[in-house]
């Protein structure tokens, strides 16, 4: 995927997914730093051969595997 920066939208919510540069030749995963109103909340690995759709949904079932159905509203 050539995003670097990608924003997606979980529980009504916007989530922000950002690109951590690898280092490693040949890595076939990239990890992506993940944050909600501007406080970091994790890290998610993607394959480096994703397509936008696709990232949606991984974004989305990662989002739902750490925060359940419900978000805090504040």
């Amino acid at each position: 995927m050539l995003y670097r920066r990608r924003s997606v939208s979980y529980a009504g919510q916007p989530f922000s997914f950002e690109r951590i540069e690898r280092w490693e030749l040949g890595e076939s995963h990239v990890t992506w730093a993940v944050s909600h109103r501007g406080e970091f909340i994790g890290t998610m690995t993607s394959a480096e051969e994703i397509t936008a759709s696709d990232f949606d949904v991984r974004c989305t079932r990662w989002l739902a595997d750490l925060l359940g159905s419900s978000l805090p509203t504040t």
